[in-house]
């Protein structure tokens, strides 16, 4: 068991205008991350020293005031109002022991398949609980955790998980077999008893711990108004959710993995969407039933239709899907074999007509025709910035040119009267769109579909 000791903070400013409550914030981080790492063995003990106004006041800056309002209707606007007598209020609170979460609202987000996704949307005054425990817990856990997990992790990111499996299997170990996984409903069946003990292995604090299991507790809120008290899971939406399941998933997963399979097959992991590679069908096909059997261990299990092993080797046409992007064998290149490719996934592409379709149904009105050009300017920026790697532009393409189809549809249909002929949609709408990415030459950039457009 370590002590963290918690320095005593300041308020005056340095020459540069920094307030040293700022810098003192930073500090606290910055010397938990340095204990971890030290300590990676040992469980840490007095951490709720983090809640001081120093760190309340840095995590409500990092919060982000657009999110949508929680069931008291209070924004952060609102909030910053009475900012210092509010954050000294929730301290009295947090260290007398008489905080607790409001409820939560619940909000059903649409998916692909037609199914719904439960997002809970915490209050300003919880987030900003939420927000201070996250970042706690990412000093803390951040040295511990393994090279194959990127998800919801400081630097890291999707297309750095992408740039890992295709790496693996375009080495030359030839991993050429695949075990796709699917969780059935992860966030919403994480076991909290579990999830408690997995974290008392490094947090030794009881009214840290305490403070977690009431997050996890919170009450939430239906559209009919009724109130539940979850017995299972960490809600989507919440600050501190995807860090405790970063936490779950590392030692339900990741160490045994490492443990069991190290140098027989690789992983990599982006929070619950997770890819295996191995050598030989065999090796697959026991490690996937397994997997299976250990899951079921700590109340998971996998979705039966999208769990399976693929061949993905030279002679293969089997695909897979990872993090929005489909896998496949493309042309035969000379002596270098079948190509790896990357491109955006069916259900994706898919996913992203519809949701650009239902927006510009809605706001092609209720903007002018520049505030249009300017936010459709943004979404085709963004799905180039996830989607753009050179052997995807064809999909990119594509994409652009649904977005100028729907685009020339529903502006037409902002009166009865028909405004846009071709010619006048090209002079006024696509001369200020971005324009899809050029195709460059393959030659001078290699091979590597990581390469950015």
């Amino acid at each position: 068991m370590v002590w963290f000791h918690c320095p005593r903070p300041f308020h005056c400013e340095d020459k540069s205008g920094t307030t040293m409550s700022a810098r003192r914030a930073s500090d606290i981080w910055n010397q938990i991350s340095s204990t971890a790492r030290v300590c990676k063995d040992v469980a840490i003990e007095n951490l709720f020293q983090v809640f001081n106004s120093e760190c309340l006041k840095d995590g409500f800056k990092a919060l982000d005031g657009a999110k949508a309002r929680g069931i008291d209707n209070v924004s952060k606007k609102d909030y910053e109002l009475n900012l210092d007598s509010n954050i000294e209020n929730l301290l009295k609170e947090l260290h007398n022991g008489s905080y607790a979460p409001s409820p939560k609202r619940e909000v059903l987000i649409p998916k692909a398949n037609g199914k719904t996704r439960p997002i809970a949307i915490a209050c300003i005054e919880d987030k900003l609980v939420e927000k201070v425990t996250a970042t706690a817990l990412t000093c803390v856990y951040e040295p511990i955790f393994k090279k194959c997990s990127f998800g919801f992790r400081p630097n890291l990111s999707c297309h750095g998980a992408i740039k890992e499996a295709y790496a693996i299997l375009d080495s030359k170990e030839k991993f050429n077999f695949v075990v796709e996984t699917d969780f059935a409903n992860f966030f919403n069946t994480v076991n909290h008893r579990l999830l408690m003990k997995f974290i008392q292995k490094k947090i030794a604090n009881k009214k840290l711990l305490s403070l977690l299991h009431r997050h996890l507790r919170a009450k939430i809120q239906s559209s009919d108004g009724t109130l539940t008290t979850p017995e299972v899971g960490t809600p989507q939406g919440g600050i501190v959710s995807p860090i405790l399941a970063n936490v779950y998933l590392h030692y339900v997963i990741d160490e045994w993995f490492e443990k069991e399979y190290r140098g027989k097959g690789k992983m990599v992991r982006y929070a619950d969407d997770c890819v295996f590679f191995f050598k030989t069908q065999t090796q697959a096909n026991e490690f996937l039933q397994v997997l299976k059997s250990r899951l079921l261990k700590f109340k998971l299990s996998l979705n039966e239709e999208k769990s399976k092993v693929i061949e993905f080797s030279q002679d293969s046409y089997e695909v897979f899907d990872f993090l929005g992007f489909t896998f496949y064998r493309g042309r035969k290149r000379k002596s270098r074999g079948r190509l790896l490719c990357i491109k955006t996934s069916k259900s994706k592409l898919n996913k992203s007509f519809k949701e650009f379709t239902a927006w510009i149904k809605e706001m092609r009105s209720a903007m002018t025709t520049k505030e249009l050009i300017d936010e459709v300017n943004l979404k085709l920026r963004g799905h180039y910035n996830y989607f753009g790697f050179w052997c995807n532009r064809h999909y990119l393409h594509r994409y652009y040119v649904e977005v100028l189809r729907n685009l020339f549809k529903w502006l037409n249909r902002r009166s009865q009267k028909r405004s846009l002929d071709y010619e006048r949609f090209g002079k006024v709408i696509v001369k200020h769109l971005l324009q899809p990415p050029e195709i460059i030459n393959l030659k001078q950039i290699g091979w590597s579909p990581y390469v950015r457009i």
